[in-house]
C-alpha cells in the first residue's frame, strides 16, 4: 500500500510540476499575444514621428523634401500621433474581442469606420494640426511649383488658408465623409472634383483666396501696358505717378475678383477650361486724369511753351479725349496674369487621386476579405488554447487536492508541495533571467533605427513580465508552504500540551 501510495504521490507531484510549467507559459501567452492592451501599449511606444525623420533623413539625400517640409511633416505627425494610435487601438480591441468569443465577425470596413476613417476622427487630427504649416510647406512649395504659382498667388492661398482656418478644417471634415463611405463600400460611386468642388474649393473658399491675393502687382502690369513707356507727344509718366493710378484701380480689381470666384473655383477642378478676369478700367479715369495733366504739364510740347493756362487746359483736354480712346473699357487677366498658372497639373493632380481613391477601395475590399479569413482561421487555435489553459488551471487544482487527500496529513502535504512550488520558481526565475540576458545581448549587437531602439528591450521586458511574476509567486508560495510545514507540527503540539 505504501508503494502504491509513494507512486501515486510522485505521479502526481510530476503531473503538478509539468502542470506549472505549462501554466507559467500559458498564462505568458495570455497575458502577451493575447491582450490587446499589450498591443497597444507597445504600439504607443513607438515614435512614429521619430521613425519618419529617421527615414527621411536616410533616404533623402537629393533634397527632394525640403528642411521646411520635412518639418512641416514630422511636426504634424507628432502632433496627431496620440489620436491616430488612440483611433487604432480601438481597432485592435474589437479584432481581440471577435477572438475571445465576443461578438460576430469583424468586418475590416466597421474596423476602420469605427476607428480611423469617419469625420469625427479628421476632427480630432485638424483640432491637433498646423493647416497653414503643412499647406505652405507640402501642398503649396512642392504642388505648387509644378502648377505654376507665382510668390503672390503662394502667399495669397497661405493667407486665406490662415484666415480661414476653422471653415477650411469644417469643410476637410464634410469632405472626408463621402471619401471615407466610398473607400468603405458605404457608397457605389465618388466624384472627387464635385466633392471638393462642394467643399475645400467652394465659391466661399475661392473668394477668400482671391480677395488675399496681392493685386498691386498685377494692377500696376495692367496700367504699365497702356502708361508705361512713351506716351503720345513724347509725355511720360513716372513711376511713383503710375502707382497712384494703380491704386484707384485696385478697388475695382478685388470687386471683379470676388465676381469670378464660381469661375475660379470651376477652373481649378477642371471644370472650366480657362479663366479670365475682366477688369473695368473706367474707376481709373479721374486718377489718370489728374495725373497724367501733371505730367502734361510738367512736359509741354514744343507748340505749347509759353501759351496760356487756358490755352493749355483746352490742349490737355483734347489730349485726354484721344488718350484714353486706346485704353479700352475693360482688361482681360488670365491665369497667367494672376499667378496662377495653369490648371492642367492641379485637375491632374485632382484625377489621380481620384484613380487612387478606387484603388484603394478595392485594396480595402480585398483585405477585408483577408481580414476576415484571417480572424475566423485564427478563432478555433485560440478558442482551443483558451480551454487548454483553463483546463491545466483545473488540472492542477485537482492534482493538489489529490496530493492532501492522499497525504491526509498538513505537514507533509505542505512540504511536498512548497518543495514543488518552489523548485519550479527558482527554476523559472533561472531560465527567465538567462533569456533576459541573451536577448538582451543580441539586441545590443543588432542593427536596429534609433526610432524603435527602445522597442525590442521594451517587449522583451513586458514579454517576460507575465512568466515572471509566476515564478516569484511560486516560490513565495513553496516558501511559505515548507514554513507551514515546519511550524505546523509546532504549533499543533503546544496546543496539545
Amino acid at each position: 500500500m505504501k508503494i502504491l501510495k509513494g507512486i501515486a504521490l510522485a505521479l502526481l507531484s510530476l503531473i503538478l510540476l509539468i502542470s506549472l510549467g505549462v501554466f507559467g507559459i500559458a498564462y505568458t501567452v495570455n497575458r502577451v499575444a493575447l491582450n490587446s492592451q499589450y498591443i497597444v501599449k507597445t504600439l504607443n511606444d513607438i515614435s512614429f514621428a521619430d521613425a519618419l525623420q529617421e527615414e527621411i533623413n536616410q533616404n533623402n539625400t537629393s533634397g527632394d523634401i525640403s528642411p521646411e517640409l520635412q518639418t512641416a511633416l514630422v511636426d504634424t505627425l507628432r502632433n496627431t500621433e496620440p489620436v491616430i494610435k488612440d483611433r487604432i487601438g480601438i481597432a485592435i480591441d474589437d479584432s481581440f474581442a471577435y477572438l475571445k468569443g465576443q461578438g460576430n465577425v469583424p468586418s475590416l470596413q466597421d474596423t476602420l469606420s469605427k476607428s480611423v476613417m469617419n469625420p469625427e476622427f479628421v476632427t480630432d487630427l485638424l483640432d491637433k494640426t498646423d493647416l497653414t504649416q503643412l499647406a505652405d510647406q507640402a501642398l503649396v512649395k512642392q504642388i505648387g511649383e509644378e502648377a505654376g504659382f507665382s510668390d503672390s498667388f503662394h502667399t495669397a492661398l497661405i493667407n486665406a488658408i490662415k484666415k480661414s482656418d476653422p471653415d477650411l478644417k469644417k469643410q476637410i471634415v464634410n469632405a472626408s465623409d463621402p471619401i471615407f463611405k466610398y473607400l468603405l463600400m458605404q457608397t457605389p460611386k465618388l466624384d472627387l472634383k464635385s466633392t471638393l468642388r462642394q467643399t475645400v474649393l467652394s465659391d466661399g473658399m475661392a473668394s477668400e483666396i482671391l480677395t488675399n491675393l496681392d493685386t498691386s502687382t498685377m494692377t500696376r502690369d495692367i496700367l504699365t501696358d497702356y502708361l508705361g513707356g512713351q506716351l503720345p507727344q513724347d509725355i511720360h509718366l513716372t513711376s511713383a505717378q503710375i502707382d497712384r493710378v494703380a491704386a484707384s484701380l485696385q478697388p475695382a480689381v478685388r470687386t471683379a475678383l470676388t465676381a469670378v470666384a464660381g469661375n475660379f473655383a470651376d477652373y481649378l477642378t477642371g471644370a472650366r477650361t480657362n479663366f479670365i478676369l475682366k477688369v473695368p478700367l473706367a474707376s481709373a479715369g479721374p486718377t489718370l486724369k489728374i495725373v497724367l495733366k501733371e505730367a502734361f504739364t510738367a512736359q509741354l510740347p514744343a507748340g505749347l511753351q509759353g501759351a496760356s493756362q487756358a490755352n493749355i487746359d483746352t490742349a490737355y483736354e483734347m489730349y485726354y479725349n484721344n488718350f484714353i480712346q486706346i485704353i479700352p473699357a475693360t482688361y482681360d487677366a488670365g491665369s497667367n496674369e494672376l499667378g496662377i498658372g495653369t490648371g492642367g497639373q492641379i485637375v491632374d493632380a485632382i484625377n489621380n487621386a481620384q484613380n487612387s481613391l478606387t484603388d484603394g477601395r478595392n485594396s480595402i475590399d480585398s483585405a477585408n476579405h483577408d481580414f476576415k479569413k484571417g480572424l475566423q482561421d485564427a478563432k478555433p487555435y485560440v478558442n482551443d488554447f483558451r480551454a487548454v489553459f483553463i483546463g491545466v488551471i483545473a488540472l492542477m487544482a485537482l492534482v493538489i487536492l489529490g496530493i492532501i487527500l492522499i497525504y491526509r496529513n498538513v505537514k507533509n502535504a505542505c512540504l511536498n508541495l512548497g518543495i514543488i512550488f518552489a523548485f519550479y520558481g527558482v527554476f523559472e526565475l533561472i531560465g527567465v533571467t538567462i533569456i533576459r540576458t541573451f536577448a538582451n545581448n543580441q539586441i545590443t549587437k543588432a542593427n536596429i533605427p534609433q526610432a524603435f531602439s527602445n522597442i525590442p528591450g521594451t517587449l522583451l521586458n513586458d514579454g517576460l513580465a507575465p512568466l515572471q511574476t509566476i515564478s516569484i509567486v511560486c516560490l513565495a508560495l513553496g516558501i511559505l508552504l515548507i514554513a507551514a510545514a515546519i511550524i505546523y507540527p509546532m504549533v499543533r503540539k503546544k496546543n496539545t500540551e
